[in-house]
């Protein structure tokens, strides 16, 4: 009796997967060319979560409810108070007196931001200081909090550049 190589051969494992793979794919084609509706809410929900995710849920916070203890009541407090309301992220809801109403504002939710300008500001940058603003962020919102603080950096920024061209012009008189 005579033995055919190829009943001796090992059996190859794993080749059939490709072919059952190509075919199940050719069976779902079919199905979705018979079945009109299963094809358009395939073609039609990716494009609404695209249109929706795209143009209708916007990451751009603005106008955040803000609190501003100015303790220096100088024309440069309220510039930095001014380009603050002009950056569209901040509206500037409460002007308090007090670190207290301060806090409270930021503790009980009434404002997402709170920025402090301290007092004798204007005089220790004058002198050549880094007098820093403190802005304070009702953190439950990340989004919301690290856009507007980079905002407001970038806001900053510029006015610092402001500021320091007024204090060369100051200088140099």
């Amino acid at each position: 009796m005579s033995v055919t190589p190829s009943a001796t051969a090992p059996r190859r494992r794993g080749g059939g997967f490709w072919r059952r793979t190509w075919a199940m794919l050719i069976k779902e084609f079919i199905q979705l060319r018979r079945d009109r509706v299963s094809f358009a809410m395939i073609i039609m929900i990716p494009l609404v979560q695209l249109l929706l995710f795209g143009y209708a849920i916007n990451t751009n916070p603005r106008h955040l409810p803000t609190a501003v203890l100015l303790q220096e009541q100088s024309d440069l407090g309220r510039s930095i108070l001014k380009a603050i309301e002009n950056t569209k992220y901040f509206d500037v809801t409460h002007v308090v007196r007090s670190e207290a109403e301060f806090d409270r504002l930021l503790a009980s939710g009434t404002v997402l931001f709170a920025i402090e300008i301290p007092a004798n500001f204007e005089r220790a940058l004058r002198r050549g200081d880094m007098p820093a603003i403190l802005v304070a962020a009702d953190a439950t919102d990340p989004v919301a909090a690290g856009s507007a603080v980079a905002a407001d950096e970038v806001g900053g920024a510029g006015l610092a550049a402001d500021i320091d061209d007024d204090f060369i012009m100051c200088k140099a008189k």
